[in-house]
């Protein structure tokens, strides 16, 4: 059965614009959510090119399923628990748990310091280091950290993309980031 049978009883006219607002509702979805949605699945695996693989999985997962895309502040989370599920299958694949690493010439292309050289490099030895003692983490703090902080989600977003109160994501988030300060503090701390 082709995608175009998915909902027989509308005229073909009337199907061709309900495909082109699906689509036009993907498109808005992709531009409000891509930067967020990278920085969160980049902050997970070792490289760039993997982290772009990966996003390329979830958006062509949910252009497939755009029909069932929820509404309003509902949809970003959805598309946020698909990526959180083809990072987490991505990592079964694997077999390994892979260390998340930035490259020099990535590192180029983050913000960076307007005051100094000597700032910009600290700040880029810190952000190394951070990323680091995240991979260290376990996978379910990784995921929670990278919601909140590379992707910028508030905890009733992050309630919404893990099924979870709002409660247990702030006193997720507080342990994720006490471990995370054991992390660093063991591996003697920022620069």
């Amino acid at each position: 059965m082709s995608e175009s049978l998915d909902v027989p009883f509308l005229p073909a006219v009337a199907h061709a614009e309900a495909s082109e607002t699906l689509d036009e509702r993907f498109v808005q979805l992709y531009r409000e959510t891509f930067r967020r949605l990278y920085a969160f699945v980049r902050t997970q695996v070792a490289d760039a090119a993997t982290a772009q693989e990966i996003v390329a999985q979830v958006y062509l997962k949910a252009y497939r399923h755009r029909e069932h895309t929820p509404d309003a502040d509902g949809r970003i989370a959805w598309l946020f628990r698909i990526a959180r599920n083809v990072v987490i299958d991505h990592r079964r694949v694997a077999g390994k748990r892979e260390a998340v690493t930035i490259g020099l010439d990535e590192l180029r292309h983050l913000p960076r310091a307007r005051e100094n050289p000597e700032t910009a490099v600290l700040e880029r030895e810190r952000l190394t280091l951070l990323l680091r003692a995240m991979g260290s983490l376990p996978e379910r703090d990784r995921s929670l950290l990278a919601l909140k902080f590379a992707a910028r989600r508030t905890n009733r977003e992050i309630a919404g993309t893990l099924g979870i109160s709002e409660a247990a994501v702030s006193m997720r988030l507080l342990r994720a980031l006490q471990r995370m300060r054991e992390r660093l503090t063991a591996t003697g701390g920022f620069p």
